[in-house]
């Protein structure tokens, strides 16, 4: 059995959503960001979207994503995703996942991971913080 190319990853981006033009698969990245604010934990994020760019890579991929809190090492979720072909290494293929709920049980750093057939191929973090209640005005 041939060993399978590793991609390279172009990008890997985190967002509040990736919407797919249906006719020229353009993808839009709505509201990327490094920082979620929460008002009390465990906090619930309705929407949540992840963005990959690969090349160099041909063949069938098996890929997992895992969503990581850095602060303890946890494991908050794993998504799988059906299996990708990518007929040609000179090919750039980009992919837009939505993800419709995710809860985070505390402050502090988070990081996606990006696995292809168990290898880490590409990690993004972004910080979760607690919100701060508006000053009191003097009375």
């Amino acid at each position: 059995m041939a060993e399978i190319a590793k991609p390279s990853v172009q990008a890997f981006l985190v967002c509040d959503q990736v919407i797919e033009d249906s006719l020229t698969k353009k993808k839009t990245l709505v509201g990327i960001f490094t920082h979620l604010q929460a008002a009390a934990f465990p906090f619930q994020h309705q929407h949540m979207g992840l963005y990959f760019c690969l090349t160099d890579a041909e063949g069938t991929y098996h890929f997992d994503i895992d969503l990581v809190y850095l602060n303890s090492e946890q494991l908050v979720c794993r998504a799988t995703l059906p299996n990708i072909v990518i007929a040609d290494r000179l090919q750039i293929s980009d992919f837009g996942i939505n993800i419709p709920s995710l809860i985070f049980p505390a402050p502090g750093r988070y990081e996606f991971r990006l696995r292809m057939d168990s290898h880490l191929i590409a990690q993004k973090d972004f910080t979760v913080v607690q919100m701060q209640p508006p000053p009191k005005p003097p009375s």
